[in-house]
């Protein structure tokens, strides 16, 4: 297939998965806080309301400037949300394949199997979430973006130093960390470590990749300046951090932590480590050297079986599969840049986590970076394996497959949620014309895939957002409900 074909499958299998994505963005119901973002960005008539907002969130809850102006831009219009998002999921997907190096439409299909298959844990609150998909989806893209421009550096080459490239390497680094802290922290070390890296290899800077760390640096201060984290380090609130009690708080966070960060990361994810740990064995088998690696392979195999049996320590089956998969990736993949790629992207998903354990609440949604770092170290070894070697109807089928399948899967579970909102809809409709002080509506029967999905107390603020209280909403069985 000449390069011009390829360009053109591509662009046209991109443009299939928008329609697709998009799609399926549009079976997603409002949940949780997203009312409160629907009431807030009906407020919103213009730029200066719009910052004017911004600002005084940043002052006093949050430092998340374009993680908050994309959600309350996205609030009240259904149409720009489902776009917006559809557009997110689709560069997220063409820049995993990117990092991963998996080219054309094949690895596009690919990656979208892949970034949608999460743990359904993780899934509802990533996607379906308006607030979870503005604050966690956008900079990992930037991230992605970052890190294909800097790709050089992981494929042992000279950057190809240019202002156009620096100057969007400031951009997308100063960017992605205006959304959540844990990223904000993995970006900084990230640009540092690519700027070092570069130097130590080439004994001199690279200009983009200190363009790429400045613009990390400004962003992150701009973020912690907020005065909402002093508040959140000395008092608490909705979030609290262990940073105001010293080394013996730290720990005692982090003692806490530990466990649900590796279940959200690590066993909630068995079709990950699974998939990580055949595609390891699969280069093994392809490279076989002498008895360590048939040691190494013997500890890496039991200590996924164990993970999936669940039966011992937990941390300690993580910790032993973790360091037997880093012993494989550095002795099996045969090429310099796959294997650099592969560990740089390997260890950076325990520093992406690492913040978490010093902080509360924390959910699966927080995982959302170290789970994609660990999707593109599954797609450098897919990549390292040659599957172009194999059939070319096949190594197509495959990806193709895939893709449709959890596509229709999520639209499958999906579609009747979206019924049930327009039901919901159409009730409030009526109760507020006829003045009505209650109505009741049909809960969602959600199975897990939804987050907060029944909240009375944030609908009714949205509805009534200068007299709550004034429409009382009950929510009832959807068999019992009757409209």
């Amino acid at each position: 297939m000449s390069k011009r074909d390829s360009r053109v499958g591509t662009a046209v299998c991109a443009a299939v998965l928008f329609g697709a994505l998009f799609l399926l963005c549009r079976q997603f119901p409002l949940t949780g806080d997203d009312w409160f973002r629907e009431a807030l960005g009906a407020s919103i008539h213009s730029p200066a309301d719009l910052l004017r907002i911004v600002a005084a969130r940043w002052a006093t809850v949050n430092g998340r400037v374009l993680g908050n102006i994309l959600a309350y831009t996205a609030g009240s219009r259904p149409l720009l949300r489902e776009l917006m998002r559809a557009l997110f999921l689709l560069a997220l997907a063409e820049l995993l394949a990117r990092t991963a190096q998996l080219r054309g439409w094949r690895g596009l299909l690919l990656c979208t199997a892949a970034v949608l298959a999460l743990p359904q844990a993780m899934f509802c609150q990533i996607y379906p979430w308006a607030a979870g998909f503005f604050n966690y989806v956008p900079p990992v893209v930037l991230l992605l973006a970052s890190l294909v421009l800097a790709g050089p550096v992981l494929d042992g080459r000279p950057m190809e130093e240019s202002p156009q490239r620096g100057a969007a390497l400031f951009l997308l680094g100063f960017g992605q960390q205006l959304f959540v802290e844990n990223n904000t922290l993995y970006a900084l070390c990230a640009s540092m470590a690519l700027l070092v890296w570069y130097w130590l290899e080439r004994r001199r800077c690279a200009p983009a990749l200190l363009a790429f760390f400045l613009g990390c640096a400004l962003g992150a201060a701009l973020l912690f300046a907020s005065p909402s984290y002093r508040s959140i380090g000395q008092t608490g609130g909705a979030y609290q951090s262990s940073l105001g009690g010293g080394l013996a708080g730290l720990l005692a966070s982090a003692r806490v932590n530990l466990p649900p960060v590796l279940q959200y990361l690590i066993l909630d994810c068995p079709v990950l480590y699974w998939g990580l740990t055949a595609l390891a064995l699969l280069l093994w088998l392809k490279n076989r050297r002498g008895l360590p690696d048939h040691l190494l392979a013997a500890v890496l195999a039991l200590s996924c079986l164990v993970l999936a049996w669940g039966g011992l320590r937990p941390a300690v089956t993580a910790a032993v599969w973790g360091l037997a998969l880093t012993l494989a990736l550095w002795r099996w993949v045969p090429e310099r840049p796959a294997r650099a790629r592969a560990l740089f992207l390997w260890l950076g998903a325990p520093v992406a986590a690492a913040p978490l354990l010093f902080v509360n609440p924390i959910g699966p949604r927080c995982l959302f970076l170290s789970y994609v770092l660990m999707l593109a170290v599954a797609g450098v070894l897919v990549r390292a394996l040659e599957p172009e070697q194999l059939n070319g109807w096949l190594s197509g089928l495959v990806p193709a497959a895939l893709a449709a399948a959890v596509l229709c899967f999520f639209l499958s579970v999906y579609q009747p949620f979206h019924q049930v909102e327009e039901l919901r809809t159409q009730a409030l409709n009526r109760a507020l014309a006829s003045r009505a002080s209650a109505v009741s509506l049909p809960a969602y029967d959600h199975g897990g895939w939804l987050w907060d999905a029944d909240s009375a107390f944030k609908m009714e603020q949205y509805y009534y957002r200068k007299t709550p209280g004034d429409l009382t909403i009950t929510f009832v069985p959807g068999a019992q409900w009757e409209g």
